[in-house]
């Protein structure tokens, strides 16, 4: 094995230890039902074919709000200074419950906002905030609540989103994109943010690991090259992870 496949496997093997207790969650009934009183009364009347457009509109447009990765300071909107850049420093957190705390301040006012990047579903749900990973995470633990299957997609490049099992298959999903590019668009990131991608994994409970790449992409060979091995497949490299 090459040194770029020792690494890529021991980034794929961290990752996927970290996912697998984060899907874990989806297993825990407590945790479950807990998430499911967040959701409207309205919301879980539906059937599954609506249900899912609205818990999707519900959660982007009223539930959960989005920070920046490069944040304006609050204070100085308020106080009609303008747009202010605010500097982050991040620190590593204490476990993979919470993995990094974000210190965002501002040099002009000296506003101060930490930001603690929570991994555990019910954290999460409490603080309504975050980027593509909490609400990814959380968003999962919703579709689990009302008995949909999920797992977490991620594509190693800078987003993680999440797929549905409907119809007796995995159906892109991403609650952070509005509706209805957030269903079954997964040609969209390519298309649209220039992706140029090498792997996209699935991570499922108890530490199920699926290559689902070539679902997102419609540059296959173009891929393949960019893994400068197109002949083995990644159950065959890397089989004792997967």
């Amino acid at each position: 094995m090459s040194t770029s496949d020792r690494n890529l496997s021991e980034l794929i093997k961290n990752t996927a230890l970290f996912y697998k207790k984060i899907t874990e969650q989806y297993q825990d009934a407590d945790i479950l039902n807990k998430v499911k009183l967040y959701i409207p009364e309205r919301i879980l009347e539906l059937k599954e074919e609506t249900q899912i457009k609205s818990l999707l509109e519900w959660f982007k447009k009223e539930y959960m709000s989005w920070i920046p990765n490069a944040p304006m300071c609050e204070r100085c909107i308020d106080e009609g200074r303008g747009n202010v850049p605010m500097q982050i420093q991040t620190t590593s957190g204490s476990s993979w419950k919470l993995s990094v705390l974000e210190i965002h301040s501002c040099n002009k006012c000296g506003f101060e906002k930490t930001f603690p990047r929570y991994n555990e579903v019910l954290k999460i749900a409490e603080a309504r905030t975050g980027r593509c990973g909490e609400w990814s995470i959380l968003f999962g633990a919703i579709l689990s609540g009302i008995g949909i299957k999920s797992r977490i997609v991620h594509d190693f490049l800078d987003h993680v989103w999440n797929e549905a099992f409907l119809d007796e298959k995995w159906v892109h999903m991403d609650s952070s994109l509005a509706y209805p590019i957030s269903v079954n668009h997964p040609y969209y990131y390519e298309q649209n943010w220039g992706k140029k991608y090498e792997y996209i994994l699935a991570f499922s409970e108890y530490g199920g690991v699926e290559d689902v790449t070539q679902r997102y992409t419609q540059s296959w060979e173009t891929v393949l090259q960019r893994r400068g091995n197109n002949v083995l497949s990644f159950q065959e490299r890397f089989s004792y992870i997967a």
